[in-house]
Formats: structure tokens, C-alpha cells, sequence
């Protein structure tokens, strides 16, 4: 039986959490091992156990440099960042797997929607990776999301709007992302005028082959057979066949949060963005 895709945008009115529940303590211990009936217990130096604080099952094996930070601690900055502005419900889909190691989220924000054109409308978005096996980095992308495609605009790497980025090791300054998040939301005009301007911005092919080769063999081809299908003639057009690829058709959140960030950074780096600090 073939697996099912992931549909990133399924939780758009509502709040969606699959996988390993992301609110559970966790803790750093030491690690000791044994070599069998009699022999004494060594500790292994150099190494700490990331442990479920309810279970206390070991998630990973991780080095004594490594900076833990909980999953709830990065959901509750989007909380922290919103509590001052009028933002109305926020719908968010929250992806956990690894039993619980890896985490990734999105955030919506309907109420600060701005149109791009008419019955077309784009929303802030937001972001969030986090591991515990110290397989990815600390990562808040900020961005946007369509309406009419449930399309996810999420910046790679922060283009579109900043964000944060930090390996697990040191003090990590996740408190100084609120701030940016906060100052996204408030200034979102700037991502909306983006894609006014690739709206009107004519399609040519010479321009998406740059694109493109960011993209893995499959998708490319999917993508280019269904941009040339549509015949389509803006910039913008192309752009949400790409990311409605992305966001409805993987066969997995991670795989589809990593290929949307590729599209979003090809576009962006291919096409040009506005900074929303300029507004």
C-alpha cells in the first residue's frame, strides 16, 4: 500500500499535531555503562543523555558541549511575540517524530492576512525546527502562507524576513527572536508587495532553469511538467505550482519542509525580494 503525503497546510483553520506530543520535559544526564554481572559500571566521558522527563527514556546520545533547548520553549516565543498585537486565532501544525526528538512547526496568523490580488490573500507564517539528536540546527523561519493554494511562502534561511539560526552547543539567544517575530508581524506589507510585483513579473524559462537546479531530480520534473501544462506567464504563477508541489506532495514533513525551503530560496535569490524592515 503506498504511503500517504503530508499536507502541510491541513491545519489552516484548525490546530494539527501528528506524531510524539512536543510539550514534554526533558533533561540532561550523565551517561554509564556496564560490561556485565560484576564488573563495575563506568561512565562514558564526554557524553550526556537527552532523556524524556516523564518516561525516562533515552531520545539521544549527544556530546557534554551540546545546549539543551526544550521544543515548548521555541513554540512559546511565537506566543510571547503575538501577545501584544491583535492577531485573533492562530492555527499551527505541529510535526514531531523520532519519538520525540525532532520537531517542526508552522504558525498562521489569518487575522494579519494582506491581499496580493483580488480573492487572493497571503498570512504570516512562522516556522520552527528543533532537535533533540542534534541531527539539524535550532531554526524560526518567518514568511508567509496563500490562501487559495494553501501554499507555504516560509523564507528559506530567513530570506523574506529574517529569523534565527543556531547549532546546539553555547548560549543560545532563542529570547532574541521574539523581538524579530514580533516586528515581522507588525510589518508585513513588505511580503505582500513581493509578490504584487512577481505577479505582474512575465514567466520565462531561461530564468526558472536556475531554480530549478536547486531542486532534486523528482520535483523538478514534476514541477516543470506542471508549470508547462499550465502555461503559465507570471513569475507568480510559476511559483505557486512549485510550492503547492512542495507543501501537498512529499511524502513526509521533513521532506517537504526541506523542498520548500529550496524553491523559496531559488525564487527569492532568482527573483528578487522586499525587505519588510523597509516599509
Amino acid at each position: 500500500m503506498s504511503r500517504r503525503t503530508v499536507d502541510l497546510a491541513a491545519h489552516i483553520n484548525q490546530t494539527i499535531e501528528r506524531g510524539h506530543p512536543a510539550d514534554f520535559p526533558v533533561v540532561l544526564r550523565p551517561l554509564y555503562y556496564s560490561q556485565g554481572a560484576g564488573v563495575d559500571t563506568g561512565y562514558v566521558a564526554g557524553r550526556l543523555g537527552v532523556v524524556h522527563g516523564h518516561t525516562g527514556e533515552c531520545l539521544a546520545v549527544v556530546s557534554n558541549r551540546y545546549t539543551l533547548v526544550p521544543h515548548q520553549q521555541l513554540l512559546a516565543l511565537v506566543h510571547r511575540a503575538a501577545a501584544d498585537l491583535d492577531v485573533g486565532p492562530v492555527p499551527r501544525g505541529v510535526y514531531v517524530d523520532r519519538r520525540g526528538a525532532r520537531m517542526q512547526a508552522i504558525f498562521k496568523f489569518p487575522a494579519l492576512a494582506r491581499p496580493v490580488f483580488s480573492r487572493d490573500e497571503i498570512c504570516p507564517c512562522i516556522k520552527i525546527q528543533n532537535t533533540y539528536d542534534a541531527t539539524s540546527r535550532i531554526t524560526v523561519h518567518i514568511g508567509a502562507f496563500r490562501f487559495v493554494c494553501t501554499n507555504l511562502a516560509v523564507g528559506g534561511g530567513g530570506v523574506f524576513a529574517g529569523g534565527f539560526m543556531a547549532v546546539h552547543s553555547g548560549e543560545i539567544p532563542v529570547e532574541q527572536i521574539a523581538g524579530q517575530l514580533s516586528s515581522f508581524l507588525t510589518n508585513f506589507e513588505g511580503i505582500a508587495t513581493t509578490y504584487r510585483r512577481w505577479l505582474d513579473e512575465r514567466f520565462e524559462w531561461d530564468q526558472l532553469e536556475v531554480v530549478m537546479r536547486l531542486l532534486p531530480k523528482s520535483a523538478r520534473q514534476t514541477i516543470e511538467s506542471g508549470i508547462r501544462q499550465s502555461k503559465v506567464e507570471s513569475v507568480y504563477s510559476a511559483y505557486n505550482i512549485a510550492t503547492n508541489h512542495a507543501t501537498h506532495r512529499m511524502r513526509s514533513a521533513r521532506s517537504a519542509f526541506a523542498l520548500l525551503e529550496l524553491i523559496n530560496r531559488g525564487f527569492q535569490q532568482q527573483f528578487g525580494v522586499n525587505s519588510i524592515y523597509n516599509n
